[in-house]
């Protein structure tokens, strides 16, 4: 096909309803493929950033949403280049706060001078927002008139809030690809954000006090046509996947490991992440802690045979052993999953390509294929899923209370439907990794008691106990606001809480595990520690040195870099 033949822009690909025009089209899959896509002589330079993340580990996961809007840029003609500000860490930050952000800030000013971007791609979690206004703050010290644009679930979660409160001039929601590249072309244009589906905006003023303009979501009908293998693979070889991902471990490599420093545990060993769907079929009606709507509600799987061929690109490009998928779940429909377990089977016979891998799922979507391969004789999924790799299920178990379990609703989870999953899981690969967390709504010390014996029965010894956190997007976020958990938080004292008081929760959001934030049960919060801290000894959870209260030194080097305010910034 002729490069004249191709639409100009990626968004042009697609019609209103979201079905791509020709399915026929070239789009990136590796490096080879880039060769397809000119640079245009007045394509933008584009820089993407991203913000350090658990500093105290290792940086293991490329940013994979930045990975698939850099293709869509790069297939549009524009230039794309990369500070990956956690990648450069390489390992744990040793140094004291004050001296790794003051380096991380000297970098970031020596990027900009050097490429004189004309747009700045940001992105990440709600967790990362200190990192993020920070490094926004910075860009338009150096460059004030640079657009810069925030994608990720930190943009879909709160979009009006982030471009009151950052200083971004667009923030994308939900789905990135199509808008991002109807967002540069405006901007190219040096036209505003007007009709662009999807993002949230200010319109220009001179006091830059502009109106923030909500365009709207694009239509649920796009959602449900867009198909994901009509979308590009992540740009990896602009992020350092060689030289610093593929060799700090994820998953099944450092299972063991990841809540102390994330090192590997198994030599000679390469890990690198994909996503073989986006959403959650449960995403509808959420569990109630969970923000699986930022890919929208929707949940689509690529095919077997792309997700393979993007496996054995893995392989044979990057030398990866093992391949971590980053879904909210992705062994969830038992059909497409023994079609992935086919394609693999065949694409051993037939070419010899070999991989492990492993994924997140549902102990009640692993028992129901137990129960159906039964009365079907066959081999269940994760038999067979075992047999062509699969080392590694995460699992979100949540609670051993059934009062708990009800009241997160954690749809279709039941105990004995629990105890099949995980004993298969662990009959099977011989381990199986979950997480619990506490201080729900309904906790009580009899509602831990019963988690813990839970996991006596099954043989656990949990990956981590959280604490129950509200996230912007969930349920569990309205309830906070509700019961005035949010300035609680902030300030010691329950009470409603305005932007400032949100943003100051944001700037000292960290991790479940970090400490009780939003404690939704009727416990006092030192009880939920005693708890918490009961519990990981009676069980020798794997999460001892990630939990402040095992100890103040512990403690300080985890929350020493995000402990920030808005004084800090």
């Amino acid at each position: 096909m002729s490069q004249s033949s191709l639409p100009e822009r990626f968004y042009q690909r697609f019609d209103q309803s979201g079905r791509v025009l020709n399915p026929e089209w070239p789009i990136i899959k590796g490096d080879e493929s880039i060769k397809l896509f000119p640079l245009r002589e007045n394509g933008l330079r584009i820089l993407f950033i991203n913000a350090p993340i658990r500093e105290w580990s290792y940086p293991n996961i490329m940013p994979i949403g930045q990975g698939y809007v850099a293709s869509v840029a790069r297939m549009d003609g524009h230039t794309v280049d990369v500070l990956d500000l956690n990648a450069e860490r390489k390992g744990p930050v040793k140094d004291p706060p004050d001296v790794f952000i003051k380096s991380v800030e000297s970098r970031i000013v020596q990027k900009l001078q050097a490429e004189k971007p004309d747009v700045i791609g940001l992105g990440g979690i709600i967790t990362q927002y200190t990192w993020i206004k920070r490094i926004a703050t910075l860009c338009k010290k150096v460059y004030p008139d640079v657009p810069i644009v925030l994608g990720g679930g930190i943009s879909s979660c709160m979009p009006e809030f982030m471009v009151k409160h950052l200083p971004i001039d667009v923030a994308i929601q939900e789905e990135g690809e199509v808008t991002f590249s109807e967002v540069l072309r405006r901007i190219e244009l040096g036209a505003s954000f007007e009709g662009v589906r999807a993002v949230v905006w200010r319109e220009a003023s001179e006091r830059g006090d502009g109106k923030i303009v909500n365009n709207g979501l694009r239509s649920s009908v796009m959602a449900r046509s867009l198909g994901l293998d009509s979308l590009p693979w992540p740009l990896r070889s602009a992020w350092p996947e060689d030289e610093v991902y593929k060799l700090n471990p994820v998953g099944h490599l450092n299972w063991k490991s990841k809540w102390i420093d994330g090192a590997a545990t198994e030599k000679d060993q390469y890990s690198l992440t994909m996503i073989g769907s986006r959403g959650c079929p449960y995403a509808v009606k959420a569990c109630d802690y969970c923000y699986a709507a930022y890919l929208g509600k929707l949940y689509r799987l690529r095919s077997p045979k792309e997700v393979v061929d993007e496996m054995q690109y893995l392989r044979e490009r990057y030398g990866a052993t093992y391949i971590h998928t980053l879904d909210d779940l992705f062994l969830t429909d038992y059909r497409w999953a023994l079609e992935l377990c086919q394609e693999l089977r065949e694409r051993r016979k037939n070419t010899g390509f070999e991989i492990t891998w492993g994924c997140s799922c549902r102990t009640n979507i692993a028992a129901d294929d137990v129960l159906r391969a039964r009365r079907e004789g066959r081999p269940h999924m994760l038999e067979q899923a075992y047999e062509v790799g699969l080392r590694h299920v995460g699992y979100g178990v949540e609670s051993g209370s059934p009062i708990i379990l009800k009241n997160i609703d954690k749809s279709g989870q039941t105990l004995e439907k629990m105890v099949l999953g995980i004993s298969e899981t662990q009959r099977v690969i011989g381990y199986a990794d979950c997480s619990f967390m506490i201080a729900s709504p309904g906790e009580t010390e009899e509602t831990v008691r019963e988690t813990v014996e839970f996991c006596k029965k099954v043989g656990l010894k949990p990956e981590v106990f959280f604490f129950t956190t509200a996230y912007p997007g969930t349920t569990f976020w309205g309830l906070a606001l509700e019961k005035g958990l949010i300035r609680k938080a902030v300030t010691g004292e329950k009470g409603p809480a305005d932007d400032d008081i949100i943003e100051q929760y944001f700037l000292r959001l960290g991790e479940q595990g970090d400490e009780v934030r939003t404690n939704f049960s009727d416990l006092p919060d030192e009880k939920i520690i005693e708890l918490s801290w009961w519990a990981i000894n009676e069980l020798g959870a794997q999460n001892t040195f990630r939990h402040p209260h095992t100890g103040e030194e512990q403690k300080k080097k985890k929350t020493a870099v995000r402990g920030a305010t808005k004084a800090d910034l």
